[in-house]
């Protein structure tokens, strides 16, 4: 590394040689184990005496910063490292964590893996995929990604979410996104404010709660049951309503029709905007697929968020939503300013994917695979209900993963805790609760456990399950 002594007069080179290296040292500039140069080769490379640089090294060794080692020379020493360790310690404190760490945390080797919200990644269409970027990549960049979007893809994405799930929205008013979080951070900060009063299912998605908090609106907690969000629990005086209704986010229950209309009647009523958050919509196993709430509306009330991390992979990276013609200005000036678009790259790509039907063809696959594990989940599960070692959660008909209660008496973290020990990953519910937990219960993916590694999944849940009844 590079050494540069303070010419200033009145500095001494002693004093000056020790702080740069001091200061290499803390700031991990220079690492632990590092062999500084030879006290002969550094003096002449800096133009000092030899007795300046032993002086400072003797000092250092002294202070324990660097240890000297017979024949090897001088290294930096252990004592550095817990030097650094304890000045990072000492940085900026955050207001608050989320307190889900599933996703941080990698799942157990050789273990199984039954967190929620993650798609087989061998089911990924990884040669179409490659074919679609290195079309994308036939042509060089040669500007910006627009703040809306790519306009090929929002053209593409407006076809797309019209024909799949029949959302009727003019390409100007769709804007690609890099996730639905964002999508929904976008329209919340060009309709709500500070202090404002937003309301979220209870329990909910926690990432766009946490989302949310951070900008300052207060998160009104309103329950669900088994036909979605409790419509007449809705108080007075809130701007948005944020729901998941294909397929609730965590306990996996759909939105009835009359309740989706009920809510749509509130919204009219009370100027209210409601963010529909099409989560899931496109594994459907049984039942048919209800309208969204989008088509439903006919005041012009209702965002439309999708996004492909379920369909394709989180790391796609890559959402898109709707508005109406009055709030799309907005939202594109507040894309425009605070960035996070996906890559020209991604977009091109998604653009072809779509365009070429490689997409389409990948859903076919996605979902028979999807609908086989979901119907061998519920299977299993129900064996469980069957043995009193969980309890039934609402029927869930769509999606990457199944919800149950826990028997009375059975303490969510001590499952997950020893689930974790046996081999199975799953996700935390107490983080989707805004306040303390209404129930205690398990969310249990399928998304990555195909055939045998789901059974060997559950049956050891199983296990965990009726060890932690006979403890109760």
């Amino acid at each position: 590394m590079e050494l540069f002594l303070d010419p200033t007069p009145g500095r001494g080179a002693t004093a000056a040689l020790y702080e740069q290296l001091r200061a290499a040292i803390v700031e991990g500039r220079l690492s632990n184990g590092d062999r500084l140069p030879p006290s002969r080769e550094l003096a002449a490379e800096l133009g000092i005496s030899r007795h300046t640089v032993t002086t400072v090294y003797g000092r250092l060794v002294a202070e324990g910063y660097l240890e000297g080692r017979a024949g090897g020379g001088t290294h930096v020493s252990f004592a550095a490292e817990s030097e650094r360790r304890r000045r990072r310690s000492a940085a900026l404190r955050p207001l608050s964590v989320p307190a889900d760490r599933s996703f941080t945390e990698p799942p157990p080797p050789d273990g199984a893996d039954l967190r929620i919200g993650l798609p087989d990644p061998a089911l990924f269409p990884l040669v179409d995929w490659r074919r679609c970027v290195v079309t994308a990549l036939q042509v060089a960049p040669t500007r910006g990604v627009p703040p809306a979007g790519v306009p090929e893809l929002r053209r593409t994405l407006a076809r797309w979410i019209a024909r799949s799930r029949g959302v009727e929205a003019d390409p100007a008013n769709v804007v690609v996104t890099a996730s639905a979080q964002q999508a929904v951070g976008l329209v919340a900060r060009v309709l709500v404010r500070p202090g404002d009063r937003v309301v979220m299912e209870d329990p909910g998605y926690a990432p766009v709660r946490w989302s949310l908090e951070s900008l300052g609106i207060e998160v009104v907690p309103v329950p669900v049951d088994a036909e979605g969000i409790v419509v007449d629990a809705i108080p007075p005086g809130v701007r948005l309503v944020y729901v998941t209704p294909s397929h609730q986010s965590p306990t996996g229950a759909t939105m009835s029709l009359p309740r989706r209309r009920a809510l749509l009647d509130l919204a009219a009523r009370r100027d209210v905007a409601v963010v529909e958050d099409d989560y899931d919509s496109e594994f459907r196993h049984t039942d048919r697929p209800l309208e969204p709430l989008f088509r439903l509306d006919r005041s012009g009330r209702v965002v439309y968020v999708g996004t492909f991390s379920k369909i394709l992979s989180p790391s796609v990276r890559l959402g898109v939503v709707a508005v109406p013609d009055s709030l799309t200005e907005a939202v594109v000036a507040l894309a425009a300013h605070t960035g996070g678009q996906p890559p020209a790259v991604t977009q091109q790509a998604m653009h072809e994917l779509i365009g070429s039907g490689h997409l389409d063809r990948h859903l076919r696959r996605a979902r028979r695979a999807y609908a086989a594990r979901h119907a061998r989940a519920a299977e299993l599960v129900g064996e469980l209900v069957a043995d009193s070692l969980l309890l039934p959660g609402p029927p869930s008909y769509a999606g990457l993963h199944l919800s149950a209660r826990l028997p009375d008496g059975v303490m969510e973290s001590d499952v997950l805790t020893r689930a974790r020990q046996a081999g199975v990953a799953l996700t935390a519910l107490a983080t989707s609760w805004s306040g303390p937990p209404g129930w205690q219960g398990l969310l249990i993916g399928y998304g990555r456990a195909d055939g045998a590694a789901l059974d060997d999944g559950i049956g050891r849940l199983r296990d965990v399950l009726a060890s932690s009844v006979v403890r109760r």
